[in-house]
C-alpha cells in the first residue's frame, strides 16, 4: 500500500530507470504505514462494520474516515434513519436527529456511572481511493488528498536520501576537525521528520498521542 504515486515519486527524486525500484517501492510501503501510525487510522477506503455504545447525543463518532456512505445504521437489531453531514461526514461522525439513544441507561444524561451498552451496529464505508486504486480521480473528494500524497514523497525522499549518503541511523559524524550531521530518520513521531510531521498535522485523530 503506497500513499503516492510511484511514477511521480521517482521524477520527484530525479530518477529516470528503474534501477531503484525495488527500493523505493520498500521505502515508499514504508513511509505509508509508518504515516498512517502516526495520524492514527487508515487512509485506504474500506467496509467497516463496527459496534457502539448508545449515548443519548446526535453525533455518533466511528472509527474510520472520511465517511463515503453507510450501508446500514441499527439500535437493538433495527435500523434507523441517519444522515451524512458533508461538515461532519470528514472526521467520522454520523448525524441523527432524534440521538443515538436506546431504552437503557445512556450517557450524557447525568454522572455517568457506567458506559452506555453497545447496541448500535453501523456498517460503512470509508477512506478515500489511493493512487494505485481503479477509482482514483486526481483532486476528487473522496481521493487520497494530494498534501497527503506529498507528505508521503518528502517522506521517502528523505529516507532514500540518507539511505544513499550511507547515513541511516547516523545523527553525527566527525574527522579531522570536519563535522558533519546527517538527518535523523527515526528523531520524529512515528519515524517521521519535523516537516513532514508538520504537513500531516491537520490530518491526525482526535487524541492520538
Amino acid at each position: 500500500m503506497m500513499l503516492c504515486d510511484f511514477d511521480e515519486l521517482k521524477v520527484f527524486l530525479g530518477i529516470s530507470d528503474d534501477s531503484q525500484d525495488g527500493m523505493l517501492s520498500i521505502l515508499a510501503r514504508r513511509c505509508s504505514a509508518m504515516i498512517e501510525d502516526y495520524v492514527g487510522y487508515s487512509f485506504a477506503r474500506r467496509t467497516y462494520r463496527e459496534s457502539h455504545s448508545v449515548n443519548n447525543m446526535q453525533l455518533l463518532q466511528l472509527n474510520h474516515f472520511p465517511i463515503q456512505g453507510v450501508s446500514f445504521a441499527r439500535i437493538f437489531g433495527a435500523d434507523v434513519d441517519f444522515r451524512i453531514l458533508p461538515e461532519y461526514a470528514e472526521t467520522g461522525l454520523l448525524y441523527r436527529g432524534n440521538g443515538w439513544s436506546g431504552n437503557v441507561y445512556t450517557r450524557g444524561m447525568n454522572y455517568d456511572v457506567v458506559s452506555g451498552e453497545y447496541d448500535i451496529e453501523v456498517e460503512y464505508t470509508a477512506g478515500y481511493y489511493l493512487p494505485s486504486d481503479v477509482g482514483y480521480v486526481d483532486g476528487a473528494p473522496n481521493s487520497l488528498p494530494y498534501v497527503i500524497q506529498s507528505a508521503c514523497m518528502e517522506a521517502v525522499a528523505e529516507s532514500y536520501n540518507v539511505r544513499m549518503a550511507g547515513a541511516e541511523g547516523i545523527k553525527s559524524h566527525s574527522e579531522g576537525g570536519i563535522s558533519t550531521t546527517f538527518a535523523d530518520s527515526d528523531s520524529g513521531g512515528a519515524g517521521l521528520s519535523a516537516r513532514v510531521r508538520g504537513i500531516l498535522e491537520s490530518f491526525r485523530a482526535v487524541g492520538v498521542a
